[in-house]
């Protein structure tokens, strides 16, 4: 409904052995990235009682902002469902990853030095290739030649051996970062 702005999840499901490993959550961000780019200001769904948890943690809530002459009548109401909000950044990114907090949130599609993320870690043992770990953005820099930003990182418990440069494409926000401890939980590990 890009003439109203705003965009509604009708079905969204990942299969169960991939809901652990965030992929529902990387799919949402590109989404919320890509509509707010566009223009659209909020992405609204109707929440089954299994799914708010979800929503809840993409930045979706109760507390609807966009006007209900925007989406009444356009939309089809679901028994047993939520409406749910996500107010979007129409600048894309600077406001998408909304469980970092505490001056970690993305800035112009760059993640800052200090925050706590997960990055992709090439690893042969596990079913995909590779695992999402826990680790902390050291440093960045651009290369001026492909306009690229890499991170120079620290995976959270390993010894600094193991920091290394990587691109943002292997880098998420990491969900479970409890802001009260200042350390990654370890519901999903």
């Amino acid at each position: 409904f890009y003439s109203l702005g705003f965009a509604e999840v009708v079905f969204c499901a990942v299969i169960g052995h991939e809901q652990v490993r965030g992929c529902g959550s990387q799919l949402m961000n590109h989404l919320k990235e890509h509509l707010g780019k566009d223009g659209v200001t909020h992405f609204i769904t109707y929440a089954d009682d299994g799914a708010i948890g979800f929503f809840s943690k993409q930045g979706f809530t109760h507390k609807l902002t966009l006007p209900k002459s925007k989406y009444e009548g356009v939309i089809t109401q679901y028994k047993g469902g939520q409406l749910m909000d996500c107010r979007l950044d129409p600048t894309g990114v600077s406001r998408l990853y909304h469980g970092l907090g505490d001056g970690q949130n993305v800035k112009d599609g760059v993640y800052p030095t200090g925050a706590n993320v997960e990055v992709q870690f090439l690893d042969k043992k596990s079913e995909t290739g590779h695992k999402w770990v826990a680790a902390k953005i050291l440093d960045s820099v651009v290369d001026t030649k492909n306009k690229q930003t890499k991170y120079f990182v620290h995976y959270i418990g390993w010894g600094k051996r193991w920091d290394q440069w990587t691109v943002g494409e292997h880098i998420r926000p990491n969900l479970n970062y409890d802001k009260k401890q200042k350390k990654p939980s370890k519901k999903r590990r």
